[in-house]
């Protein structure tokens, strides 16, 4: 479960919340609104659309499609 805390960075929730407030948006537009990189902003987008957690649309602009994400992390390891 390391690579959870690589791909979920505190950026990147702030990514998914102003998304999901603002609807769907360009990355420039997301950038924008965030005061971020465009290139800073494409690479967070890049992994949280490999982690299913947006989707872009037909025209192209990025959407969170859930009204909430739930994690489950397992605490110990099943015994072998």
């Amino acid at each position: 479960m390391a690579q959870f805390g690589e791909v979920f960075t505190p950026k990147r929730w702030e990514l998914v919340e102003a998304l999901k407030a603002a609807g769907p948006l360009s990355i420039y537009a997301l950038a924008k609104r965030l005061g971020r990189h465009y290139r800073n902003v494409h690479k967070d987008v890049t992994a949280l659309i490999e982690w299913l957690v947006i989707e872009k649309d037909e025209a192209g602009r990025i959407f969170v499609p859930w009204d909430e994400i739930d994690v489950r992390w397992p605490l110990v390891k099943d015994a072998a």
